[in-house]
């Protein structure tokens, strides 16, 4: 929070000095960023707390939430730098110096790759979403500022070169070829996070893992039919599994369901690091549609989906 908010200063007071609009696209992007990690601070602390009388299932989706309006404010911060870049390359460019630019673009840049790097060892320790995108755009505002820097250095050299004209046009061509490149990042983030939100499912090979290894842990159980769904929202990876039994199952005790349920339990163990899993049940093959009331249109395509 801190980093972002210095960052913010450094860019917006180094923009009025030296008149860049890619200085002034680089402050904004960490202006953005602090606004965003003063909220991720709240929303950290509710994903770790219990579920509530308003929010029942938890706070997990915050996250994923969270990381969605960052990733569409970066989009917008994009857009504008872009359109303003192509304005001024179509007007006689921007004066422009340089040589402020580059110190500048040295010292922030060294700060942001070595804050990337702490930050992405702290996502992987934590397995935390929001430390992941803090750490990607610590990099992203790196890399950035890098390029700005090997740009303006090159404005600094032709400033002395019976070229010096040409100088106007760095600072808008620099801004449109960074603004191309953040574009990607922050359509992923966004994209990312909208299907957590939409419960979009995970990638085939790990819904295939997770079969496989509930294939291992039933063998032997006469169930006719398993049907497994599973979502990943925000740190947290849901798994539910519904298990159509057979005639040929039998249970004394519910302590036996148990046992199948530690079993998978087990089993899927190191799938994720925050499994979050239900075991089901049942003889009725409405139950796994999760219908009350009489079954519905197209329910029998659904029965075997995972």
């Amino acid at each position: 929070m801190y980093g972002y908010a210095a960052m913010a200063v450094a860019g917006l007071v180094f923009a009025g000095l030296t008149g860049s609009g890619a200085i002034l696209l680089d402050g904004a992007y960490s202006l953005v960023s602090f606004l965003m990690v003063l909220l991720a601070r709240r929303v950290a602390k509710l994903v770790e707390t219990p579920d509530s009388d308003n929010f029942h299932f938890g706070y997990a989706y915050f996250e994923p939430l969270l990381n969605t309006i960052r990733g569409l404010l970066i989009l917008l911060l994009v857009a504008f730098g872009v359109g303003t870049a192509l304005i001024a390359m179509f007007s006689g460019g921007r004066p422009l110096n340089a040589g402020m630019a580059l110190i500048y673009a040295v010292i922030i840049g060294a700060i942001c790759i070595s804050l990337s790097v702490v930050q992405r060892r702290n996502a992987k320790r934590t397995g935390s979403p929001l430390l992941e995108v803090d750490a990607r755009n610590w990099l992203i505002d790196g890399m950035l500022t890098v390029a700005v820097g090997v740009a303006f250095l090159g404005a600094f050299v032709l400033s002395r070169t019976a070229w010096a004209d040409w100088v106007a046009y760095v600072d808008p061509a620099v801004v449109i070829v960074l603004g191309m490149v953040m574009l990607p990042t922050a359509l992923s983030i966004v994209l990312g996070n909208v299907g957590e939100l939409l419960h979009v499912a995970p990638e085939h090979t790990v819904q295939e893992e997770i079969r496989q290894r509930l294939d291992q842990a039933t063998d032997g159980l006469a169930l006719r039919q398993c049907d497994v769904r599973m979502v990943k929202v925000g740190r947290y990876f849901y798994v539910l599994v519904k298990l159509i039994v057979g005639d040929d199952f039998h249970c004394n005790e519910i302590g036996q369901l148990d046992g199948i349920r530690n079993n998978i339990a087990a089993a899927l163990a190191g799938c994720h690091p925050r499994l979050v899993l239900d075991v089901v049940f049942t003889a009725d093959d409405r139950w796994v549609l999760g219908l009350v009331g009489g079954e519905k249109k197209g329910d029998e395509k659904t029965k075997h989906n995972t």
